[in-house]
């Protein structure tokens, strides 16, 4: 087992399977679950708590915390806050909080949450319950709703913006 999962039920066979025709459910009940650098899943992962994925996800992710992303994700996230950093996302995400997609990251996929804040890339809409925060290096190929929305200059926006 690698050291970064040892505080997980999540077994050797179910993360390294590869080349798999069934899905593979993989569960975290503790805390905080670790996906690995050199760690890929293909299945879904499902937490009660919270996870980082520093290696590869092919399916989707549900966790009843927060979620960071360092590494893949294709598939679709469910949690309450998530922080994208270092990230390939290609998802869509649904945070029932706050959202945080730093410089340089792109995610191809639409995004609900209460409010986001953005310095990369986002292909796709935004949908805020609360403020959507573009800086200087976002850029936004899609429609944003929000309740407010606040831009710095240099960020792009090609689509069309519903605030109110």
């Amino acid at each position: 087992m690698s050291e970064n999962m040892e505080n997980t039920n999540i077994t050797e066979d179910t993360v390294n399977a590869q080349n798999c025709e069934n899905e593979i459910v993989s569960e975290i009940y503790d805390e905080m679950g670790v996906i690995g650098p050199d760690t890929k899943v293909y299945g879904n992962i499902s937490t009660k708590g919270h996870v980082t994925i520093l290696g590869t996800v092919k399916g989707d992710i549900s966790a009843n915390g927060n979620v960071i992303v360092k590494g893949i994700v294709k598939g679709k996230i469910i949690c309450d806050n998530i922080l994208l950093e270092n990230a390939n996302v290609q998802a869509n995400i649904e945070a029932k909080h706050q959202v945080s997609i730093k410089d340089g990251v792109t995610v191809n996929g639409q995004i609900l949450c209460g409010s986001i804040n953005v310095r990369g890339t986002v292909l796709g809409d935004i949908n805020a319950r609360d403020k959507v925060g573009l800086a200087e290096t976002a850029i936004i190929n899609g429609d944003i709703t929000a309740a407010y929305l606040g831009a710095a200059l240099g960020a792009k926006i090609n689509g069309r913006v519903s605030i109110g």
